[in-house]
């Protein structure tokens, strides 16, 4: 009989012939608050890890910003990564998350630049650093005001992306017919992000790469 710490992983990631997987075991993660394996589901477009007993909700750093505005998450990352340790375990490991007190508004300015609103309010979120996860206690979530429509791109942002797509385009281009395409577009991935208005432009280098 599996004991509870067999049941924590999900299983080995295999390897099939000419197919690279790490061959790591695969955590599932479990509520800070009972212990009990969170379950992933979805709301829309917003995947996230919930707990069965109600204890609240999870989810990735990544996948906030289908939910929580941009100028929040900045906010809540940038002390996170500067924060002590809190009262709550890591659904994965078990070391103490972050506990951050966040304060939030209405709009998607950066916190103490022009334009930026008056706070309309706090919360109180636990992050794991490490695993780049957020846990929201029950209700939390539903304090913080939800993501604001992009505006679209401008003439000029849109010529600077078909630029960016066009320069870097055929390089990836080669190296995935070479197989190593995963790597020069990671590389690529991090060079473009540092110019403002260049999601379109990113988009376009993925499905460049995936279409192999």
């Amino acid at each position: 009989m599996e004991s509870p710490s067999d049941l924590s992983t999900v299983g080995t990631v295999t390897t099939e012939p000419g197919i690279h997987r790490p061959s790591v075991p695969v955590s599932v993660p479990h509520c800070p608050t009972c212990g009990t394996e969170l379950q992933l589901g979805s709301s829309g477009s917003l995947d996230h890890w919930s707990c069965t007993s109600g204890h609240g909700l999870a989810m990735t750093l990544s996948e906030s910003y289908e939910r929580l505005q941009e100028d929040e998450i900045a906010l809540l990352w940038q002390r996170a990564r500067a924060g002590t340790a809190g009262p709550l375990p890591s659904p994965f490991d078990g070391r103490p998350m972050v506990r951050v007190e966040m304060a939030f508004d209405d709009d998607e300015v950066p916190e103490g630049e022009p334009g930026d609103g008056a706070d309309t309010g706090t919360v109180v979120v636990d992050v794991d650093v490490e695993n780049q996860f957020i846990w929201f206690d029950a209700d939390e979530l539903d304090e913080l005001p939800t993501d604001l429509e992009d505006a679209p791109p401008t003439p000029e942002q849109l010529a600077a992306e078909a630029e960016i797509t066009a320069r870097f385009g055929a390089g990836i281009e080669a190296a995935a017919e070479e197989r190593e395409g995963h790597e020069l577009s990671e590389r690529l991935y991090r060079r473009v992000a540092r110019h403002p208005g260049s999601l379109h432009a990113l988009d376009s280098v993925g499905r460049a790469v995936t279409a192999y």
